[in-house]
Order: C-alpha cells, then structure tokens, then sequence
C-alpha cells in the first residue's frame, strides 16, 4: 500500500485535485472526462482556489464558455499592483478561447495586449502565440495580406520539433487561409503535416481540431481516398464519443470523405447534439457541408434552413470567404441573399463607433480619426473590429460601399 502523499502545509484545498486534473488535460485531452469536468466546475465554485491551472484545464477540455469565464476572473485578479506580469500567459490562453467561442473581435483585442505584454517582459513564447491566435482570425475572415507575415514571424521564432503545439497552430492557420483563399493542394499540403502518414498527430490536442478542415482540403484537392485513410487512422488513437466537439469535428470529416449515399448520416449526427453550438465557427461549417450536401441531393427544402443558420453565423463573424459560398449555396436553392440594410446596421452602433465608422469609410486613417476624436489609434482599431460584425462585413476595405449606400438610403430634406 502507498503512503499518502503529504502536501506542504498553506496549500489551499484543492490545490492537489486541480493539479491532478490539469495534468489528465494535458495528457489525455480526448479520454473519458465526465468525472474530470464536474471536479474542475466544483473547483472553479469554491473560495481561495487559485484559478490559473484550473481556467487552462477548462479551455483543454474544451468547457469552452467556464474556460472564458475563469481566465477573465484571472486577470481581474491578476490586474493588482505586483502580479500583472503574471498576466502573458493568461491572455495568450482567453486569445484562443474567445476564438473557439466566437468571440473573434475581443481575441484580436486580447492579442493586443498579449503582444504589448510579451514585448514588455521579452516572453517569445507568448508573441508567437499572439501572433499566431491573430493570424487564425484573420484567415478566418480572408484578410490573406495580413495573415502571411505573422505566419511567417511564427515561424522564425520557434523549433517546430520543440514547440509542437505552436507549429500545429501554424500550419491549421495557413491551411485556413490557403481555403479561404481557393488553393486547395496547398491548404492540403499543409494541414496533412499535423499527422504523421500513420496517423500520429504532431500535437495531442490542437491536430485534431485541424481534422474536419483536413478533410475539406482533401476534397476540393481530388485527395478523398487518402485524405479518408489518414483520418481513420488519427481518429482510431482516441475516441471521439467523449468529446462533443471532437464528436463534431469527426463527424465532419467522416461525412465529408464518404461516399455521397453515406455522408448525410455523419452529418445528422453531429448537427442532433446542441453542444456543437458552443464552438459557432466549427458549428456554422458543419452546417454549411450538410447544407451542400442536402442541395445535391436534391433535398432543397431540408437545406434551406441549414444554409441560412451557417450565413447568420458567417456574418456575425465577418467570415467573408464562407459567407460568399453559404450566399452562393442558397442562391442555388432558390433563395435571394441580402445583407440587413445599411442604416439600420450603423443604428445598432454605438455614437462613438458610428462616427469611427463613417470616418474610416470616407478615407480617414487611424491616426487622422484618433487626431479629430481626441482618441488613440489602438482606440480607433478597437471600434472598428468590433463594428465590422454587427455591419455583416469583415475588413475594412468594405466600408466605402457601405457607407455610400448608407447615405444613399438618407431621405432628401
């Protein structure tokens, strides 16, 4: 029999359970974890707990909302005199779990800061995570120009071989842009380097959120047949019946890749569990393919709806690339496709983001609008990627045609 281990005295309570639940995360992050999941809610409600493991824990389990939640009450701790540097890590971590929530406009700000902190206490690690989170976005919403050099600086800073984790990040992010960007093969090329041939992913966890986008890649690149090898074997190493959105991410590619008659059965699994809308990117996607996939089929009706639950979320999120081919969808099942009008898209801003807002439509910097607002740029940027949702654009190069029909719906005097 083992002696119990004895903890150095002024440890809190619960400090031995949360480490031993943050080292099942990150070793097994797709085993059984009903039992780790409860503990780590009744940790995350109890007094004196320390919350820098237990928010991580959370975000690798992907209890994404508790996740967002934890890491926000962190830093509000974190932000007394005397503890701030503590915070890189912390902000490089909500970065990626306001990404997995949808939360895109507050992850572009929190690189921001992640950036400016990791510049300030020389923390590399956390500037490439920065860099790498922001690039994830960008891609995400077609701003291609943008996403190259932060790649690129990724890429110059860490050993692939040692930080696995970060170049996982990596190379989901290029894959992202390259189908953004219609360049199948080499969104395929890159995404297949987070499994081995024998299906052994170069990380643990973040590979597999990578899986369905693989699949996607294969398809337009004419790679069904091997793409579908591949992802059996790398899902035969771990079960996805124990995670809601591997379950979903799975259930993607697998329908993806099967034949025509079979793929409707994947998707409807996937689409039957609420729990796939906690995670609104991966979500709309699935919906998207299902939606493809009913129009071929011939099942209008049935995709109709699919299709324009996949646009609202493409919209709210600024995915241009993806709305474009839900738009494109619905159009072929009969369906006319129109943003929501224009004034009432800048009635939903707020004074300040309204003005910010017409000022960079007309041609105005940053810095000319921070100047004639008494505001600062990175003020000026804030407001702006958080208007671009609510407008149903996503970069700012839309803001002219917007705000010239915005005055071209003004009634005359």
């Amino acid at each position: 029999m083992h002696e119990p281990v004895l903890l150095p005295a002024g440890w809190p309570p619960g400090f031995a359970d949360a480490q031993r639940v943050w080292i099942r995360a990150v070793t097994h992050p797709f085993g059984p974890k009903a039992d780790a999941i409860a503990l780590v809610r009744r940790l995350a409600g109890g007094t004196g707990m320390d919350l820098r493991n237990l928010a991580p824990t959370a975000w690798l389990m992907d209890e994404t909302e508790l996740a967002v939640r934890l890491f926000r009450d962190v830093l509000g701790r974190l932000g007394a005199p005397g503890v701030r540097g503590a915070s890189p890590p912390v902000l490089a971590a909500l970065q990626w779990a306001c990404i997995d929530s949808g939360r895109w406009d507050e992850a572009l700000a929190v690189g921001r800061e992640a950036a400016d902190a990791a510049a300030a206490y020389k923390l590399e690690t956390i500037a490439v995570s920065a860099d790498l989170a922001t690039a994830t976005v960008l891609a995400m919403r077609g701003d291609h120009d943008q996403v190259r050099p932060l790649l690129a600086r990724a890429l110059a800073a860490i050993d692939p071989a040692e930080h696995r984790a970060a170049a996982a990040r990596t190379w989901h992010a290029a894959g992202l842009a390259a189908l953004a960007e219609g360049s199948y093969l080499t969104a395929y090329a890159r995404l297949s380097r987070l499994f081995g041939t024998d299906g052994a992913p170069l990380h643990n966890h973040h590979s597999y959120l990578a899986i369905a986008d693989l699949a996607a890649a294969a398809v337009r690149a004419e790679r069904r047949l091997e793409a579908r090898m591949l992802t059996e074997r790398a899902l035969a190493r771990v079960d996805p019946a124990h995670d809601p959105r591997l379950g979903q991410l799975a259930a993607r590619a697998r329908g993806l890749l099967a034949e025509p008659a079979g793929a409707g059965a994947h998707f409807g699994q996937a689409l039957s569990d609420p729990a796939g809308d906690t995670w609104p990117f991966e979500r709309a996607q699935l919906q998207l393919d299902c939606g493809e996939w009913l129009r071929r089929q011939r099942r209008i009706n049935d995709a109709k709806p699919v299709l324009a639950a996949a646009l609202e979320t493409f919209r709210h999120l600024g995915t241009t690339p993806w709305i474009r081919r839900a738009e494109t969808e619905l159009r072929a099942c009969g369906v006319t496709t129109e943003n929501a009008p224009v004034p009432d898209a800048l009635a939903e801003l707020t004074a300040q983001q309204r003005e910010i807002v017409l000022l960079a439509g007309r041609g105005l910097t940053n810095a000319e609008i921070a100047d004639r607002l008494f505001l600062s740029p990175r003020t000026v940027a804030s407001h702006l990627y958080r208007s671009y949702p609510k407008l149903g654009i996503a970069a700012r190069h839309q803001l002219h045609d917007l705000i010239a029909r915005a005055d071209a719906a003004e009634p005359e005097e």
